[in-house]
C-alpha cells in the first residue's frame, strides 16, 4: 500500500470522532435548553441538524478508506472484489443508515412517550396511594385519616409496591404499569414494528419535613393492618383494622447472615406477587413507631381454617354455606398455626405485645443493573437519587409535580427525577407569605433506554429488510458476474490461450448493449484469425508438400541414376570391346550380355513408368471374378525349380472358398511380388507359408518365410521407391517393387503391412 494510504486513514479516523461529537450532541440534549424550553420535542428540533451533519461525516470516514485502498493497490484489483465491495458498501451502508436514522426515529418517538410516562409518575404514585387526601379537608376520608396517622405510612408502602411493580407479574393489582413502558404502534401501523413491554427502572422514596428517609423502593417491606391481642379476643377482625404497622424482611438478604426466616413469604411472593394465600400472620414482638420488630411469628393459611370449619358443625349456615371469623375458628383450638420462626431467646427482658396480621402484602425488591450516571456507579436507582440529597431542596417543592432535578435527558438514557411536597394547609394563614411546614415529601426517580426499547421494537424490521438488502445485494453480484464480469474474463481468457475456443457465447447475455458489442467484435477478430490460421497452415502445408516432393524427386533423380548407372556401364564397356575386335571368339557371349543389360534397363524403366502411372492415379483397374487361392497356386508354380533348389517347404493355409473380385492380373503382380521376395530371402531349407482369411468380407493375404528380422528403419521403409536392405543388393533387383505392389493395394482400397515373426518376416495385404 502507498504511504499516502496511511493519510487516509488518519482523515477518517477524525471525521469519525466529529461524527460522534454531533452524534452525542443530538442524543444529549443540553440541560440549560431543558430548563428554558419545557418541550422535549422543541429542544429536539433545535439540535436535530447535529444528525445530518453526523450521518454526512460518518460516510465521508467509511468511504475514505476505500479510496486510500484503491489507489494504494500495486497490483490490480479483480473486478469482481471490487464490484462486491462497492454493492456492500452501497447496499448495505445504505441499509445501515437507513436502519440508523429509523432507529433514532422511533427512538425519539419512544422518548417523547417514556419522558411523558416519566414525568407523570410522582402523580401517579399521589393518586394509587390517596396521599394528598390526608391534606385535603374536602376529601370524605380525611377525618378517618385524621385518625388513623399510621395509615399514612400505609398507603406510603402501598404507593411503593404499586409503582415499583410490574404489570408483567400476575399481581391482583391491576396497576403496576409505570413500571414499564408499552409501546404500541397500533392498528394503522405497519406490524413489523413489534408492539413491546420495556422495562423501566424506578425508584421511590419518601422523607419526613426534617429530611429523614422513611421508606425506599429498594426495600423489602411487609406491610399490613393488624388487631391487638384484645380486639383479637373481642372478635373485633371482622372490622376494618384500626392499626397499620411494617415488618423489615430484608433481614435474609444480608450478606453473611445464616439463614433467611422470610423465605417461605419470597417464595409465595415470587410466584404470584401476592400473600393472598396467607389469612392471618400472628407475632409476637415489640413496635418502634410503626414498625414491628418480630421476635416470635406463627402464620396460618385460608386452607387451613376450611379444614376446621368445614370439620366443625357450628360454622355451617346451610348445606353447603359456612360463616366464620378467623378469631372464632382459633378460639376453638383445632386451628393448626405454623410457626415460622422463634427468637425469644434473643430478646430476654424485652416488653413484648402480640398482634394478629390481617391478609399482609409485602414487596420484594430485586436488583436489574446497577446505575451509571456522570461516570459513578450506583447500587441503583434509589440509591442514587438518595446521593441526590433531595431534602436540601424542600423549597423546590410545592404541593406539585413541577419539578426536574438533575437528570439524563438522552435517546440512550433517561433518567428524570420528579416529586411531591405533603403540608397540612387547614386553617392556615397566607397571609404570612410563607408556606406551611412540610410534613412528608415524595421523590421519584424513572429510568430508561428509548433507543434500546426502539431497537426491540425494530427488530423484526431489521431482520426483514436486512434479508431484502442481502438478497438484493447477492441477486446484483450474481447479475454483474453474469452479464459483465463473466464474458470479459472469458474474453480476456481466450485471448490469453492464444484466441482459441474457450469463450462460449451462449454464456454472454445480450441485454447489456456493451457487452453484446464486446461479443460482436470477438467474434468478429476470432473468425478474422481462425482464417488467417488456417491460410497459415494452408501455406505451411502446401510449403512441406513442396519440400517432400522436392526432396522425393531428388531421391528419385539420385536412385534412377545409381539404378541405370550399372547396366549402362556394362552396355557401354561390351560395346567398345565390340568395337575395337578385343576378344572375337567372345562376340556372341558379349551380344548376349549387351542384351540382357538392355532388357534389364528397359524393365527397370517400364516399372518406373508403371509406377509413376499407379501413383498418379491414370491405372484403370477391371473387375475380374476369380479364386484367389487359384492364383496364389499358380504363381508358386513358376517358383517351383526356384523353391526346390532351396530346399523350400511352402505350406498352404487357404479356406474353402476364396473368391474375390478385383483386378486380376495387378493382384497376380502383388502375389508375385511377395512370393518371389520370399522364396529369393528364405535360407536353404527353411519355410514359406501362405495364408488366406476372409474376416467379415475382407479378405486378408500374407506370406510368412524364415529369415532374419527387418530392423525398425528397414520396417517403416520398406515401402519406399528403390529402398533395398543391404543383403537384398547383391540379389539384384530394381527396390520397385514392393512400392508398386502397396500402391495395387491401395488402388483397390486396402492396405499393406509387414511385420516380424518369431521366425522371420511377414508381408500382408488385406482388400
Amino acid at each position: 500500500m502507498k504511504k499516502i494510504s496511511k493519510w487516509y486513514w488518519i482523515a477518517a479516523g477524525l471525521l469519525l470522532i466529529w461524527a460522534a461529537k454531533d452524534i452525542y450532541a443530538y442524543l444529549t440534549i443540553g440541560r440549560e435548553l431543558l430548563v428554558e424550553y419545557s418541550d422535549v420535542y422543541s429542544v429536539r428540533e433545535m439540535v436535530k441538524g447535529d444528525l445530518i451533519r453526523a450521518g454526512v461525516k460518518a460516510g465521508l470516514a467509511l468511504l475514505l478508506p476505500v479510496i486510500g485502498f484503491w489507489r494504494g493497490k500495486k497490483k490490480p484489483l479483480k473486478s469482481l472484489h471490487a464490484v462486491t465491495g462497492l454493492l456492500i458498501i452501497s447496499i448495505m451502508g445504505t441499509w445501515l443508515i437507513s436502519m440508523i436514522v429509523l432507529t433514532v426515529v422511533t427512538a425519539q418517538e419512544i422518548y417523547d412517550g417514556m419522558y411523558e410516562q416519566a414525568i407523570n409518575f410522582p402523580d401517579a404514585v399521589d393518586r394509587y396511594g390517596r396521599l394528598s387526601d390526608f391534606y385535603d379537608p374536602n376529601e370524605g376520608s380525611y377525618g378517618y385519616y385524621n385518625e388513623h396517622p399510621d395509615y399514612l405510612e400505609h398507603q406510603m408502602l402501598d404507593a411503593i409496591a404499586y409503582s415499583t411493580a410490574d404489570s408483567t407479574t400476575s399481581s391482583y393489582r391491576t396497576g403496576g404499569h409505570f413500571a414499564s413502558y408499552d409501546h404500541s404502534t397500533g392498528e394503522e401501523r405497519n406490524k413489523l414494528i413489534r408492539d413491546i413491554r420495556y422495562p423501566l427502572e424506578t425508584a421511590v422514596l419518601f422523607y419526613d419535613g426534617e429530611g429523614n428517609l422513611l421508606h425506599s423502593s429498594d426495600d423489602d417491606v411487609m406491610y399490613f393492618g393488624y388487631y391487638t391481642q384484645e380486639e383479637w379476643d373481642a372478635g373485633q377482625d371482622t372490622t376494618t383494622p384500626q392499626h397499620y404497622g411494617w415488618i423489615d424482611i430484608s433481614e435474609g438478604k444480608v450478606e453473611g447472615y445464616p439463614n433467611d426466616p422470610y423465605l417461605r413469604f419470597r417464595t409465595m411472593f415470587a410466584g404470584t406477587h401476592s400473600l393472598y394465600d396467607i389469612s392471618t400472620i400472628r407475632v409476637t414482638g415489640y413496635f418502634e413507631g410503626t414498625k414491628l420488630v418480630p421476635v416470635v411469628m406463627h402464620y396460618v393459611t385460608d386452607g387451613f381454617i376450611h379444614e376446621v370449619v368445614e370439620s366443625d358443625k357450628q360454622f355451617q349456615t346451610g348445606p353447603s354455606s359456612y360463616s366464620w371469623i378467623v378469631s372464632d375458628v382459633d378460639r376453638t383450638g383445632k386451628l393448626n398455626w405454623q410457626l415460622q420462626f422463634d427468637r425469644s431467646a434473643e430478646y430476654e427482658g424485652k416488653k413484648l405485645v402480640t398482634v394478629y396480621l390481617d391478609h399482609p402484602e409485602m414487596w420484594d425488591y430485586q436488583k436489574t443493573s446497577y446505575v451509571y450516571t456522570n461516570g459513578v456507579e450506583y447500587e441503583n436507582l434509589a440509591a442514587l437519587t438518595r446521593k441526590l440529597d433531595f431534602p436540601s431542596w424542600a423549597d423546590i417543592f410545592f404541593y406539585s409535580n413541577d419539578f426536574r432535578a438533575e437528570g439524563s435527558y438522552e435517546l440512550n438514557n433517561l433518567l428524570v427525577f420528579g416529586g411531591w411536597k405533603y403540608a397540612d394547609y387547614e386553617g392556615f394563614d397566607y397571609s404570612s407569605g410563607t408556606g406551611p411546614a412540610t410534613e412528608y415529601m415524595l421523590v421519584t426517580a424513572v429510568q430508561g433506554n428509548p433507543l434500546r426499547c426502539a431497537m426491540g421494537a425494530l427488530r423484526n424490521i431489521y431482520i426483514v429488510t436486512g434479508l431484502l438488502a442481502l438478497s438484493f445485494l447477492l441477486t446484483a453480484r450474481s447479475a454483474i458476474k453474469k452479464h459483465l464480469i463473466q464474458p470479459v474474463r472469458d474474453i480476456a481468457d481466450a485471448m490469453e490461450d492464444s484466441w482459441r475456443n474457450t469463450y462460449h457465447t451462449d454464456s454472454a447475455s445480450a441485454i447489456w448493449h456493451e457487452i453484446e458489442k464486446l461479443r460482436t467484435g470477438f467474434e468478429t477478430e476470432k473468425d478474422r484469425r481462425r482464417m488467417k490460421d488456417n491460410e497459415i497452415t494452408r501455406l505451411n502445408a502446401a510449403l512441406e508438400y513442396s519440400k517432400t516432393a522436392e526432396e522425393n524427386r531428388r531421391q528419385m533423380t539420385s536412385n534412377i541414376a545409381h539404378e541405370l548407372k550399372t547396366p549402362l556401364a556394362v552396355i557401354h564397356s561390351y560395346a567398345e570391346g565390340l568395337k575395337e575386335h578385343i576378344a572375337e571368339d567372345k562376340r556372341d557371349k558379349y551380344v548376349d550380355v549387351i542384351l540382357a543389360e538392355a532388357e534389364r534397363t528397359d524393365g527397370m524403366v517400364l516399372e518406373m513408368l508403371d509406377l509413376s502411372r499407379l501413383e498418379a492415379g491414370k491405372v484403370k483397374l477391371s473387375r475380374d471374378e476369380f479364386s484367389l487361392a487359384d492364383l496364389t497356386k499358380a504363381i508358386f508354380e513358376k517358383l517351383q525349380m526356384a523353391a526346390e533348389a532351396k530346399e523350400l517347404q511352402i505350406s498352404y493355409e487357404f479356406p474353402e472358398q476364396c473368391i474375390i473380385v478385383a483386378d486380376e492380373n495387378r493382384i497376380a503382380q502383388v502375389i508375385e511380388n511377395f512370393a518371389t521376395n520370399a522364396v529369393k530371402f528364405t535360407p536353404a531349407g527353411g519355410c514359406v507359408t501362405v495364408r488366406i482369411q476372409n474376416n467379415r468380407g475382407k479378405i486378408t493375404f500374407s506370406i510368412e518365410n524364415d529369415s532374419k528380422p527387418l530392423s525398425a528403419e528397414a520396417l517403416a521403409k520398406v515401402w519406399d521407391t528403390f529402398y533395398r536392405v543391404d543383403e537384398s543388393r547383391s540379389g539384384g533387383g530394381t527396390g520397385l517393387g514392393l512400392a508398386i505392389a502397396k500402391n495395387i493395394v491401395e488402388l483397390h482400397g486396402g492396405k499393406c503391412s509387414v511385420q516380424n515373426t518369431k521366425t522371420g518376416v511377414e508381408f500382408q495385404f488385406t482388400i
